[in-house]
């Protein structure tokens, strides 16, 4: 049984269902796009509003959705976050113009990021240490690769034969069978939790005013360029946003994210390897579907099922997580699995000037995605590993923070790095946009060597747990 009394393997399914949920938005999306575009007659520069929209409401307010979480209890966060994602994908569905379709996106995303802190947070509060929870882990990583099969698979069919409205519809129901889990299986938390919770209101102000502001100016940069004084002004204002947040967070009785879990090396360190990471993932996505669709003259639905050996190689990692961290050290896992993504990139690199689908792009996308995923889930798990039940929202919030910045940063490296290429350059591109990448998570890969603890071994360093 899994703590508050519920089965354990209930706790699993909610966790990996609401995953795929969460997941599988990016790219079914992606694969309507051009006929939203067509159909209500939208420029390719104002159709990626469509993608961003959800990211830039919603990455702002994660780390206040984590702390409200830690306040009023998993049970209440996920059904706001259910509720509110099912009706944005709603009104998305029911759009009648792009203005609607967005601020129906923008509330996707507060949904998404109210949703997401909370529902890995059931993972170490109410499943026990062990083969538990190691299986929840592992569904985790599954549910990653399968939102890719069903994204890019049914997406395709539905919009196809359906429409782009039929995607959206896919969700409302996923949401209400998550809802009935989540009243069946996460139970209220105690009066004296919510009593006793306090919520930083400056702070909270600050992170999402900061948050807003770089991801709106990492998404201006891919295009207007890194030097433009627009972005490079708001870029700046979130920055000192931030180091002002952290200002009032060491001052703040009951503070969003508390300090001492900056003194857990585990913990600090995930957050600047998942930023390395997740940029190398966004710039990586960019990549290879520009190299298909530019490079090898494939259709959008061709790119598409051209993604399936990653997601294919996604899904067995994630199956193989629960019986290799059960017999392997995890520092291992973590060094191993980033390692093959510095290997796929290399892949990437030497062989994108080969226009041959299997040797350009096929082999490196399993590597990485093979190796990534055990070595994400892994690092996540340990990271968040040993704080306070209490904590577990906000700690989980600031890790989905720093991979929120990295996603748009990594894209919008790649596509600079492509640009600065010229036009002459072709294929070659290719090359230096990947190598770029690999230098990023061979920085993230070096950090995790001289970081990372075992997470039995993980103890805070500054002040109380």
């Amino acid at each position: 049984m899994a703590r508050g009394g519920a089965d354990y393997r209930l706790v699993i399914l909610l966790v990996g269902l609401t995953q795929l949920i969460a997941t599988i938005d990016f790219s079914i999306v992606s694969m309507a796009l051009p006929s939203i575009g067509l159909q209500l007659q939208v420029p390719p520069a104002s159709l990626s509003w469509v993608i961003s929209a959800g990211a830039l409401a919603g990455g702002g307010i994660l780390i206040l959705a984590g702390r409200a979480a830690d306040i009023f209890g998993q049970r209440l966060c996920m059904l706001i976050g259910l509720t509110l994602f099912g009706a944005g994908s709603l009104g998305a569905a029911l759009s009648p113009d792009l203005s609607v379709l967005i601020a129906a996106r923008a509330l996707q995303g507060l949904g998404g990021a109210i949703l997401g802190p909370a529902n890995f947070s059931l993972i170490n509060t109410l499943l026990p240490d062990g083969a538990p929870r190691r299986q929840a882990l592992s569904v985790f990583g599954v549910m990653q690769g399968l939102s890719l099969v069903i994204g890019l698979l049914i997406g395709g069919i539905l919009t196809t034969h359906y429409g782009w409205r039929s995607v959206f519809l896919l969700n409302p129901p996923l949401a209400l069978v998550s809802i009935v889990l989540t009243l069946m299986v996460v139970p209220r938390p105690p009066p004296v939790q919510r009593q006793s919770g306090k919520v930083d209101w400056l702070g909270a102000a600050l992170i999402t005013i900061s948050m807003a502001l770089i991801l709106l100016a990492v998404s201006m940069m891919g295009r207007v360029g890194w030097t433009a004084p627009q972005p490079l002004a708001m870029l700046a204002a979130g920055v000192v946003g931030f180091a002002l947040f952290f200002v009032v967070e060491g001052r703040a009785s009951a503070p969003l994210a508390p300090l001492s879990l900056f003194g857990r090396r585990n913990f600090a360190a995930a957050n600047i390897i998942f930023l390395l990471i997740m940029a190398a993932v966004g710039g990586v996505f960019v990549l290879l579907n520009l190299y298909m669709q530019a490079g090898l003259k494939m259709t959008a639905m061709q790119s598409g099922l051209g993604m399936m050996p990653y997601a294919a190689a996604v899904m067995a990692s994630g199956q193989a997580l629960a019986p290799v961290m059960a017999h392997t050290p995890h520092r291992l896992i973590v060094f191993g699995g980033f390692g093959l993504f510095v290997l796929g990139l290399a892949m990437l690199a030497v062989f994108s000037v080969q226009p041959n689908y299997w040797i350009a792009i096929a082999l490196g996308s399993v590597v990485i995605g093979f190796g990534t995923t055990g070595a994400f889930m892994v690092l996540m798990a340990d990271a968040t590993s040993g704080i306070p039940p209490l904590q577990q929202g906000a700690a989980t919030a600031v890790l989905m923070t720093s991979q929120a910045i990295g996603v748009p940063l990594g894209a919008t490296v790649a596509l600079s790095v492509i640009g600065l290429a010229g036009p002459l350059a072709g294929l070659a591109a290719f090359r230096s946009a990947y190598l770029v990448l690999a230098a990023m998570v061979l920085v993230a890969v070096v950090t995790s060597m001289l970081t990372l603890r075992a997470a039995n071994a993980a103890r805070p360093v500054l002040g109380h747990p």
